[in-house]
């Protein structure tokens, strides 16, 4: 198996490693400069550390230290395997929570779609978040505390929180909302205690740092980007425009998922959270290819209102093919288009299913 080769293989998850051997020896703050990173990281890989040019740096908020820091207490391999096992695991147990009906085989075929592969295969954290989305919105009116803090642990992938708290206070849901506040005020104190206070601004200039090396200007790795951003700067290879266009097409999604989640009657709680799910990653400028696995959590929520309401023409075909478009990349190679469009695919299913609802209750469900 690669992940416990004697010889390392260069993949994203030795940021989080070195990141946390870091934390370990007391030197947390460190893990976001590059210049500290790169001689660990050659080290570990047994080359020269000119041959260490790509950036593999650390990036995400402090409080995602307490994640990966056990792990960096393991062999490199080992460690990688375990954290590709365990957030694999999370996120089959946050299935089980959207499809109790069917829970073993919305597992199985979960854990076996390209985008889990692979996030796996590069040892990053998008089964992590996938786990937290679907906590977070298939608990969200049964148990709004539990909702509450699996959405405050998003945080540590700050770019998917863009339109949730807006949700949360425009229908009221104000357990959900107090609780995420509480756990990512709890969470981002804790690291300032235990790391020091040099951790926050180290990940603050981490932050301009990345803008700068992968937002501001075209480049080869923008294809991995898959965000709309990344799509107009790399046809025009002009930040401002891709700007513009990327706000204004936020904003017209953040419009539809309002709009659906405002209506009155409520709709299916399904639709709503795919919805919500889908405008987390469209409209963030920052999104890669290994974020993919939430596909399968909102398709799953859709799978899950057809199974009690029956499904509508094309509906299971299409959630189909959206939770395995990433499966182009092996033949395309990247784009920033496919993701993108596998969330339209998905968010226009939701719209969909919340007017069949509407229809199907007859003209006291139809004024909202």
């Amino acid at each position: 198996m690669t992940v416990l080769a004697d010889r390392p293989t260069r993949v994203d998850f030795m940021a989080f490693y070195e990141a946390g051997r870091l934390a370990i020896e007391g030197q947390a703050a460190k893990a976001y400069d590059w210049a500290q990173v790169r001689p660990l990281q050659a080290a570990l890989l047994g080359v020269d550390e000119q041959e260490v040019e790509t950036f593999l740096g650390w990036i995400n908020p402090p409080h995602f230290l307490f994640a990966v820091l056990p792990f960096s207490l393991l062999p490199f391999g080992w460690a990688w395997f375990l954290w590709a096992v365990a957030t694999a695991l999370l996120m089959a147990i946050a299935i089980r929570s959207v499809l109790p009906e069917a829970a073993t085989p919305a597992c199985i075929l979960a854990l076996c779609a390209p985008a889990v592969f692979t996030c796996a295969s590069v040892g990053q954290n998008g089964l992590l978040t996938a786990a937290l989305m679907a906590w977070t919105y298939a608990l969200m009116d049964r148990r709004p505390v539990l909702a509450g803090v699996a959405l405050g642990l998003l945080t540590y992938k700050p770019q998917f929180g863009l339109l949730p708290p807006l949700i949360l206070a425009a229908t009221g849901r104000w357990r959900v909302f107090a609780s995420a506040a509480t756990t990512a005020i709890a969470a981002l104190s804790a690291a300032v205690l235990v790391f020091g206070p040099g951790i926050l601004e180290g990940f603050l200039e981490s932050v301009a740092l990345s803008n700068d090396r992968y937002l501001a200007a075209a480049n080869s790795v923008l294809p991995r980007i898959q965000s709309v951003f990344a799509l107009v700067l790399g046809i025009t290879e002009l930040p401002n425009t891709a700007w513009a266009v990327h706000l204004a097409f936020a904003t017209a999604v953040a419009a539809i998922v309002l709009r659906l989640w405002l209506r009155r009657p409520e709709g299916p709680e399904e639709a709503r959270a795919t919805a919500a799910i889908a405008a987390s990653f469209l409209m963030t400028p920052y999104t890669w290819v290994y974020d993919a696995p939430s596909l399968v959590v909102a398709g799953a929520l859709l799978w899950r209102a057809g199974m009690r309401q029956g499904y509508l023409a094309w509906e299971r075909p299409l959630i189909v093919l959206a939770c395995v478009s990433t499966q182009v990349i092996a033949f395309t190679g990247p784009h920033s288009a496919i993701v993108p469009a596998s969330w339209l695919v998905l968010l226009a299913l939701a719209w969909r299913r919340d007017r069949a609802w509407r229809l199907s209750q007859g003209p006291s469900a139809t004024p909202s």
